[in-house]
């Protein structure tokens, strides 16, 4: 087992980077590189797109994993993307909420938020196994001897970021339920803010269980499968729609409306419909604001929202 944890931490660190000093970078995808200050005589047609991928993976493995997604969009689209990257949910929610992006591939917890507070919009969401849906599993090693959630008592645990529905929502539902708080029932708890470096954390043995999205999870597994015999998964949610791109109020509706359609149609072009594959989604599907509502729940019952 010692041997097998050491081939999936080298398989992880290659995935994830050594993703805990990154520092929040911007990445202009037509020349990747440090995007350059805007002429002040730019025109609308010209100006970069600004995205955000949030934290759902480690920076590294963001612009490794969706360098070619945002390029297919930029060609498709016609305009320069921005990719904008920050450590935490709270910092992207940030730049949405003060006009600092246009768009953003972000947690279901954020839009829920961000549609509620400043009128964020759905563009589309991932599909993956016939499911626009996702669940948080709560991981240990498989070597160890916590086999449910109650075994992590007086362990040490690890969130995801404060803001996420997989990666703390729903184990603070958890210990809800229990009439405990996380300091009281971990003997310690930690941000790792992206999902994979949580899987590095627990297959170091850096902390004894941590939560995370189910997605991320999968496509690790899959491209490792020696992960899925060193890691246990002993909790899972109820199904939750997946983590959608969303769009500012502030872009225009014919330009949202153009992402929004080669999203649509990315899985029925070869070249998108393999970028995609590469990521591990079958195609991006419509969603509807009332899809949501079990999010909005779990975060009521987690006590982030009234």
């Amino acid at each position: 087992m010692r041997r097998i944890a050491g081939t999936i931490l080298a398989a992880v660190m290659l995935l994830s980077g050594c993703a805990g000093s990154a520092e929040p970078r911007q990445v202009r995808l037509s020349n990747t590189a440090t995007t350059p200050a805007v002429p002040a005589d730019s025109s609308p047609e010209t100006m970069p797109i600004r995205i955000a991928a949030a934290s759902i993976v480690s920076p590294q493995e963001t612009i490794r994993s969706y360098g070619l997604f945002f390029s297919y969009l930029e060609q498709k689209v016609g305009r320069p993307i921005e990719l904008v990257q920050r450590k935490t949910y709270e910092e992207t929610y940030e730049l949405l909420r003060f006009g600092s992006l246009d768009m953003a591939m972000i947690c279901t917890f954020i839009y829920v938020k961000g549609h509620d507070e400043i009128g964020l919009d759905l563009l589309a969401a991932p599909q993956v196994n016939g499911k626009a849906e996702y669940r948080s599993v709560i991981i240990a090693r498989a070597d160890s001897k916590i086999e449910k959630f109650a075994d992590l008592a007086g362990k040490r645990f690890a969130f995801t970021d404060p803001l996420s529905s997989s990666g703390r929502l729903y184990p603070l539902t958890l210990l809800k339920a229990r009439g405990v708080e996380a300091g009281a029932f971990f003997s310690s708890t930690t941000y790792t803010y992206s999902h994979d470096n949580s899987v590095r954390a627990v297959v170091q043995g850096v902390v004894d269980g941590a939560a995370v999205d189910s997605m991320v999870f999968d496509q690790l597994v899959s491209k490792n499968p020696d992960l899925g015999l060193s890691l246990r998964v002993i909790e899972r949610s109820a199904w939750m729609p997946s983590p959608p791109m969303i769009v500012s109020k502030r872009v225009d509706p014919a330009l949202r409306e153009a992402f929004r359609q080669a999203l649509l149609t990315m899985h029925e072009n070869p070249e998108g419909k393999k970028i995609l594959g590469d990521l591990g989604i079958e195609q991006f599907v419509l969603q509807q604001d009332e899809d949501y509502a079990s999010v909005r729940e779990l975060a009521r019952k987690a006590g982030m929202l009234p």
